[in-house]
């Protein structure tokens, strides 16, 4: 078994990609780790080149290019006051970038939240824990809030 040197930690800016983020700094300290955060956001399909968004404070830019600046402030303001190796900011199918990155980058775990859906939810919307489990190139470690019953 390889030691733990660098872990990969995907967020989607919810409250479980905020606990697995928590979660991973134990691993952190206990394997002392480099821990990178990646957010990936998905390109509309009516974002391309030809359409523009005119703000006050910013020049005209395209609506990808504009989705793109809101999705790394998203980030930014995430990760406020919480230590990290490096923030990444990639765009298409999540479980697909998600491999990708951690195969190119040589981590040796992936912990990413999951939010527990099932039944038709889980049918409709896919796991992208669940496809990243399968194509990743290291150990996936998914960590699921448990719901509090009434």
């Amino acid at each position: 078994m390889n030691k733990i040197q660098r872990i990969l930690v995907p967020v989607d800016f919810s409250e479980t990609s905020k606990r697995a983020l928590e979660y991973a700094y134990q691993f952190v300290s206990r394997f002392d780790a480099k821990l990178d955060v990646l957010h990936v956001w998905r390109q509309s399909e009516y974002a391309g080149d030809e359409m523009v968004v005119l703000t006050r404070s910013e020049p005209e830019l395209t609506l990808s290019t504009f989705l793109r600046n809101h999705a790394d402030q998203q980030l930014t303001e995430f990760l406020k006051g919480v230590p990290h190796s490096k923030q990444m900011l990639e765009s298409g199918e999540p479980a697909h970038v998600i491999a990708r990155v951690a195969g190119e980058g040589g981590y040796d775990l992936i912990i990413m939240g999951t939010h527990g859906r099932t039944g038709l939810s889980h049918l409709m919307m896919g796991s992208v824990a669940e496809k990243v489990v399968r194509m990743a190139p290291c150990p996936v470690l998914t960590f699921r809030v448990p719901e509090v019953k009434k």
